[in-house]
Parts: C-alpha cells; sequence; structure tokens
C-alpha cells in the first residue's frame, strides 16, 4: 500500500499547483493602482435622494409610508441603510421604493465605495405618519386608512367566574407563571354582574376618532373621542386607552371618571375582547397593595 500513498500524494500536489490562480495585472492596475480620486462625502451627498411623493390625504391610503431612495451615481457602488432606533436594515441597490409599515422617525444613510475608500452620508432623517394602525382596526373595525364609515360596537363581557367589572388588586395580570391572566379574578370589591349592569354599550368610530356611549335602553348617553397609544408603563400592559367621556360602567369605577381626559391601560385587545385597567397610581403602583378598575368588553356580531 505504501507505493499508492506516494503516487495519491504527488497527484495532489500537481493538482493544488494546476489550480493556483494567476493574479490578472491588468484589473489591479485599472481598479486599484489607477484608481484615481476618491469621491468626497459632499459630492456623494448630492448624488443621493430620498423623497417621500405622495402627500397624506384623508381617506387615501397611499402617504408619506413610501420613500422613494435613489443613487444617481451608479458608478459609485454601495448599499443603502435604514435605521430605526437600534435597528437598522440594509438594500443593495441604486434605485427603490421603501414602504414602511409602522409610523416613525427613520434616519437614512448611504454607504459608498469609491477609488477603494468607504464613503458614507450624513443620516436624512424622515417622519412617517401615514401608517394604519392595527389598533385602529380593532377597536373600531376599519380595513385600512380609506375606511371612514367603520365603526365597532362592545358591550360588557361576563368573565369566567362572573364578573364584568371590578375594583381589584394592582398588577396582578403579570404573573403568567403563577396562572394569572388580566380576566383573572383580582376583585377585592364592587364587582358586578352582567345582569346588574344590564346592556349597555359603546362604539367606536374610525372617522374622527369618535366614542358614542349608550345606555341600557339604547338612548344616547355621552359622544367625545378616543386616542390610544401604545406605551407600556409596567409589565403586562400593551398600551392605553383614552375617552373624553365616561366608559360604559364608569358609574362603578371608584377610581372616578369625568367629562375630559380618562386614561386607561389595555391589558387585553384583540378582535372581540378588550380588557382595561383604570390604575389609582399611573406610577409606582405596588403589586397586590394599590388598586384599581378591572372592565371586561366584548365587541358585539
Amino acid at each position: 500500500m505504501k507505493p499508492i500513498y506516494i503516487v495519491s500524494t504527488l497527484m495532489l500536489l500537481l493538482l493544488c499547483l494546476a489550480c493556483d490562480p494567476i493574479e490578472d495585472q491588468s484589473l489591479r492596475e485599472k481598479y486599484i493602482d489607477n484608481a484615481g480620486e476618491p469621491i468626497s462625502q459632499a459630492e456623494l451627498q448630492k448624488a443621493i435622494s430620498v423623497t417621500q411623493p405622495f402627500e397624506n390625504k384623508d381617506g387615501v391610503v397611499e402617504g408619506d409610508q413610501y420613500v422613494v431612495i435613489k443613487n444617481n451615481r451608479p458608478d459609485i457602488g454601495g448599499t443603502w441603510h435604514l435605521r430605526w432606533g437600534a435597528g437598522e436594515k440594509t438594500f443593495g441597490t441604486d434605485n427603490d421604493t421603501v414602504i414602511y409599515d409602522a409610523n416613525g422617525v427613520y434616519e437614512i444613510y448611504y454607504v459608498g465605495i469609491s477609488a477603494n475608500k468607504i464613503i458614507k452620508t450624513d443620516p436624512i432623517t424622515i417622519t412617517v405618519t401615514n401608517v394604519f394602525d392595527e389598533w385602529a382596526g380593532l377597536l373600531t373595525g376599519a380595513k385600512d386608512k380609506s375606511d371612514k364609515t367603520a365603526q365597532k360596537t362592545w358591550k360588557f363581557r361576563e368573565v369566567s367566574w362572573g364578573s364584568v367589572c371590578n375594583m381589584g388588586a394592582h398588577g396582578g395580570w403579570k404573573y403568567t407563571s403563577a396562572g394569572y391572566t388580566p380576566e383573572s379574578n383580582f376583585a377585592w370589591w364592587a364587582s358586578r354582574t352582567l345582569a346588574q349592569v344590564e346592556n349597555q354599550t359603546m362604539i367606536f368610530k374610525f372617522d374622527g376618532n369618535k366614542f358614542i356611549t349608550y345606555n341600557a335602553d339604547g338612548t344616547k348617553k355621552d359622544e367625545g373621542a378616543f386616542s390610544f397609544n401604545h406605551d407600556t408603563p409596567e409589565e403586562g400592559v400593551l398600551g392605553e386607552l383614552s375617552t373624553t367621556v365616561p366608559t360604559i360602567g364608569g358609574q362603578y369605577d371608584e377610581i372616578g371618571q369625568k367629562m375630559g381626559t380618562n386614561t386607561f391601560w389595555i391589558l387585553t385587545l384583540t378582535d372581540e375582547y378588550m380588557t382595561i385597567y383604570h390604575p389609582l397610581k399611573y406610577s409606582g403602583g405596588v403589586d397586590w397593595a394599590d388598586y384599581g378598575w378591572y372592565a371586561y368588553f366584548e365587541a358585539v356580531e
């Protein structure tokens, strides 16, 4: 077997030598040795453009979430960088249209290579305001920004242990490892059943963010407006819902509701269900010691 081993080794050496690439000196001279002077940052910045071609119009889906990026010097290859907060995406293209899927403030810059030197432009800041927020659809039933007639009716939902609203312990919803959910029994007092509150309803309208409440007999009670955000002041809080008039069942809320701004924490929000909490303390609340008002709702089919 020894002669076979020697022959195999020699063949392997010959193959390696045969595959050794020969450097193309003409390419080296053109692109490295004689590449010339690199473009300046100022010149590169003049060569790129970032535009938002659609203005925001009422009832129109297209708006400032459409951003056109263009490099007018295709001889300067490189990549676009789209940055927001701690996130970043890159695009290796000269021209493209980026469609943002969330409102916010973003930065865009271009990194190119010129004469073997990396050139980076200053970031361009853009603001996106036109994106349709998913929560608007959950609350009002709207399918997109043009769905101006959309509205959705909500009523009380009786949870498994029998309450539709109650005064209860702060923060209990956080303890999922112990089996708690926002609809668990945290009630300390003032728990109401569906029979006690009767069939009160409230409507969220997409057009103008209108908020209307109705008595159990169907007569209008109050009309105002609503808004929401995605702030998370505590663990397990999805965001905040604000209304300028009391919600249905507000008369049972011992934190107190008024004609003005009432801000609730959203603990559950789906196409069918919503759970809100009106905290005694918006900051510094102590779990199981402080309290607030819980209310459970469901969409009317």
